[in-house]
């Protein structure tokens, strides 16, 4: 068999999550060699990387611009990657609105503004909405906050601004029950049941797991997870799609599905 890196994600990118995280990639490493490959893990914030000596297909959780550019690097020598570079780009707000919305991904109406302009705020968050850091997915408390009218949602804009982040996605409050899911490309689905622990019908549920599945094609990525609004019609609406994100309720199965689809990429490359 053959020898795989795993990468484990940036510790700033895990903000109360770093062993959630690395035990699923981990996870899936101890499956993948007990079909008797070779796997090294490491996480992305090492300043040296180890050589890639044969190394066909890596699988990474790493989000950070400095590991981006060398897997990169590593892509344009062949190398099999999962997520892709473009893919885990992808997923940074400031480029998934247009590839959501040219897919035509049920999204709720969103908005991608300048932090120092509160005059792009779209009109429709005066009746609710959530802001949401543009660029990469929320690493410490307050990158995602709930407003209810214009005067908060600026209110919200000049701390994002105060704090350096440039952009913000401004995306419209679809009132239901949000629903967590977690998938694997075509072989893996599972929705996080809510508090009061009822899940929608199957129906509604076969309705996700295609959001889901068409949203991750739309962005490039193959391991990814994501959330979803339930609406009191029987609606749903995709709200974020993730990267690799930590499978926590579910690592066992979640874990098995990721190595065996990690396997069969890895048998499908030419030797």
């Amino acid at each position: 068999m053959s020898r795989l890196f795993g990468i484990t994600r940036e510790r700033v990118f895990s903000p109360g999550k770093v062993d959630d995280d690395s035990a699923i990639l981990e996870t899936a490493a101890q499956h993948l060699r007990e079909r008797g490959h070779t796997v090294t893990v490491f996480c992305a914030d090492a300043a040296e990387w180890p050589d890639l000596d044969g190394v066909r297909l890596v699988f990474t959780m790493a989000q950070g611009a400095a590991a981006i550019a060398r897997l990169q690097a590593w892509e344009a020598r062949g190398v099999r990657i999962v997520n892709s570079p473009e893919g885990i780009l992808n997923c940074q707000r400031e480029r998934t609105i247009a590839a959501l919305v040219q897919a035509q991904v049920a999204f709720p109406p969103s908005a991608l503004v300048a932090t120092h302009n509160d005059r792009a705020l779209p009109a429709w968050a005066a009746g609710g909405a959530w802001l949401k850091r543009g660029d990469v997915h929320a690493t410490e408390a307050g990158d995602v906050i709930r407003v209810d009218d214009l005067a908060a949602a600026r209110e919200v804009l000049a701390g994002f601004h105060a704090r350096g982040i440039r952009t913000a996605l401004v995306q419209r409050h679809v009132p239901g029950t949000v629903l967590k899911f977690y998938g694997v490309r075509q072989r893996f689905f599972h929705c996080v049941p809510p508090p009061d622990g009822l899940l929608p019908p199957a129906d509604a549920l076969d309705t996700m797991r295609d959001l889901g599945e068409r949203a991750a094609r739309a962005l490039g990525v193959e391991i990814f997870g994501g959330d979803c609004v339930y609406d009191e019609a029987g609606g749903l609406w995709l709200i974020d799609l993730n990267d690799w994100p930590s499978y926590a309720s579910c690592r066992a199965d979640g874990g098995r599905a990721i190595a065996a689809y990690l396997h069969a990429q890895e048998a499908a490359l030419p030797w």
